[in-house]
């Protein structure tokens, strides 16, 4: 994330508040905020709009992924600065997640509104948007939340009467709490959402002919990297696994799963489980082919 100075340092007058507003509007990480404000704000309009139809629901998806990409080219541009034309560089640019998901929402960008590829980029601007309200505009306007905010914390902890704060106070404390609360649970939710859902949506589209044929390749390749590099990733797909395991596969699957279906399933599953580990560890593909016996 783009950092920013510290929000406490204004106070006093409205015209003086004003004047940090004003000045928080011209640093690069207020049009990173507005990136991610367009990114919800239309993301929820398509949803919203597109069970009632396409035409006018399709106007706000790249609107959306607009300001995603607003977004994550800055904070891309702020941690690496300039293009650089060698390969230590492409190489930080690859094993960076902002830089994932800057290219996917490039993909979605370019190509046909996909219904359910917005769902993680929604909820990952929800939580960004709500922070830099609450630790950057709302201190900027009103600069002694932060200690109000502090002596109700401390109150809490000692069990002690909760002192009176103002509504700016309560309000922040609010959005601390909720983002607290829920922030590690939505990434969980969005990490399966991106292996369960959207997989299998633009491959199953793909065959169809309902999505692009490319779409699942892209984005096979995007969970192949968030596979490598990202921890709640590979959990998501733990949890998938565990899932399928208990509905197909005995002793807990129904007996009115087709044992064809069982079969499918096994087999699809353990080579997905050697891709992973050949992923994890690019090694584990070299000792297989030399433990295979040549061919004449």
């Amino acid at each position: 994330m783009v950092q920013s100075g510290d929000p406490n340092a204004s106070g006093g007058t409205i015209v003086e508040r004003i004047s940090s507003v004003a000045k928080a509007s011209l640093e690069s990480q207020f049009y990173w905020w507005l990136g991610h404000v367009t990114m919800l704000t239309c993301g929820l309009i398509y949803y919203v709009k597109r069970p009632f139809g396409s035409q006018g629901a399709n106007w706000y998806y790249p609107k959306a992924l607009l300001g995603a990409l607003v977004s994550y080219a800055i904070v891309v541009y702020k941690t690496y600065g300039p293009p650089q034309a060698n390969l230590a560089f492409a190489h930080r640019l690859i094993v960076d997640e902002n830089v994932e998901y800057l290219l996917l929402a490039l993909y979605w960008y370019s190509s046909r509104p996909i219904f359910v590829t917005l769902v993680p980029f929604v909820v990952f601007s929800l939580f960004h948007v709500l922070t830099y309200a609450r630790s950057v505009l709302i201190p900027t306007v009103f600069p002694n939340i932060t200690q109000e905010i502090e002596r109700a914390r401390r109150a809490e902890q000692q069990q002690a009467t909760m002192p009176a704060i103002s509504m700016p106070a309560r309000v922040s404390k609010f959005l601390g709490d909720w983002s607290t609360k829920y922030y590690s649970p939505a990434l969980r939710e969005v990490g399966v959402w991106e292996v369960a859902v959207i997989c299998v949506w633009v491959s199953v589209g793909a065959l169809t002919f309902q999505t692009p044929f490319v779409a699942p390749l892209v984005y096979l390749q995007f969970l192949r990297m968030r596979y490598a590099l990202s921890a709640p990733t590979r959990a998501a797909f733990r949890r998938v696994r565990a899932w399928l395991d208990r509905t197909l596969t005995p002793p807990m699957a129904s007996a009115n799963v087709p044992g064809v279906v069982t079969d499918s399933y096994i087999r699809v599953r353990d080579i997905l489980v050697k891709m992973g580990d050949t992923i994890m560890d690019p090694n584990a593909r070299q000792q297989q082919q030399q433990q295979q016996p040549p061919r004449n």
